[in-house]
């Protein structure tokens, strides 16, 4: 906006439950306490116009709105902020989303522009391509708070039908054995063995299927010797139960440990979710798993020589699909699925910017 018009500074702020928070900001200093400078202000009775913008649901256009400001004894906290950046008029616009007010832009225009129609267009534009950005990461942020719950519901399912019901299970079996060995009752050898073994076994599956859980939560592999050698380990796993073929093309070892930890993760999840999809829906015999960093960006893909898409989009709102589009945004990354030509194609690439 500082750019494309003659304004001196922009601001645009986010309110959400009463609260206050600057999203974006040109112009101005840097002033960590801005927003508590601002209420003070408030508190001591600064007409604020960009409140009226957002309670009314509409424009606001003030000309001449520093010298008023600077001469107010109300914005005294904010006067060496507010004084800084040349400007003269002021206006501030809501931004609004499906008729709901979700913040507002504040544009602070030079001494001597004309707030002409033209001007005044290219506010409002500006102000829903903000409202846009400011909803797409509301849901953004609901999208990732639903996985988070339904993840969280997954694994207390498997909890309660798998581990609960085992020790349950050993809890009977040992009173069991309690009751064989007890005094003044007698019980053969044998009877007392088969009960121990059952809660043996008991334990050793419960054991496992606890395993299996802490590894969907944060792999062994991956704390322990990193991420190529995590994504080594579940191709042998998806080899071994599924009898799908995996290939794998990996940068070596200690140039992926270089990533950050959580990246590492996100990447491992990622090939995990595109693997299961394509045991569960490709019908393929192989699948190639790619990892490498290079020409400024890392890559992910995974390719199979199943059915493939046939054209179609895959699901968007899939709950894997948002997971994986998910991790790769988080570090600045885009999410494309399409036709291999045969199969199916994953690929995900991260600018070194974001690693």
């Amino acid at each position: 906006m500082v750019q494309a018009e003659h304004i001196a500074a922009v601001q645009i702020l986010r309110v959400e439950g009463g609260t206050m928070r600057v999203l974006g900001k040109a112009g101005f200093t840097d002033a960590e306490d801005f927003t508590d400078r601002l209420e003070e202000c408030r508190r001591l009775g600064a007409r604020m116009m960009f409140v009226e913008a957002f309670r009314t649901g509409r424009r606001i256009v003030v000309p001449h709105r520093k010298a008023s400001v600077l001469a107010d004894p109300a914005w005294a906290p904010l006067h060496a902020i507010m004084g800084a950046p040349a400007w003269d008029s002021f206006v501030a616009v809501p931004l609004v989303v499906r008729g709901r007010p979700v913040g507002v832009m504040n544009a602070f225009y030079a001494p001597g522009e004309i707030l002409d129609p033209a001007a005044l267009e290219f506010l409002d534009a500006m102000a829903d391509q903000a409202a846009t950005a400011v909803d797409s990461a509301d849901l953004l942020a609901r999208s990732r708070h639903d996985a988070q719950l339904a993840e969280r519901a997954r694994l207390a399912r498997e909890l309660h039908d798998s581990v609960v019901q085992q020790v349950f299970s050993i809890r009977m079996q040992a009173k069991a054995l309690r009751a064989q060995v007890s005094d003044g009752r007698s019980s053969s050898p044998d009877r007392v063995h088969a009960v121990a073994d059952e809660v043996l076994q008991l334990a050793q599956d419960a054991l496992a299927d606890l395993r299996g859980l802490v590894h969907q939560l944060r792999p062994v592999e991956l704390v322990e010797r990193g991420l190529a050698a995590a994504v080594r380990a579940h191709a042998e796993s998806v080899r071994s139960l599924s009898r799908l073929a995996v290939a794998l093309d990996l940068d070596p070892d200690e140039r992926l440990a270089r990533l950050a930890v959580d990246l590492q993760e996100d990447v491992y999840r990622i090939v995990q979710e595109a693997l299961h999809n394509v045991i569960k829906h490709a019908g393929a015999a192989e699948a190639v798993v790619r990892v490498r960093t290079g020409n400024g960006e890392l890559l992910v893909e995974i390719s199979d020589d199943g059915v493939g898409l046939a054209g179609r989009a895959p699901r968007a709102e899939a709950l894997g699909l948002v997971s994986m589009r998910e991790r790769a945004e988080r570090w600045g990354g885009r999410l494309r699925i399409g036709d291999g030509h045969p199969g199916c194609r994953v690929r995900v690439s991260i600018p070194n910017g974001g690693w």
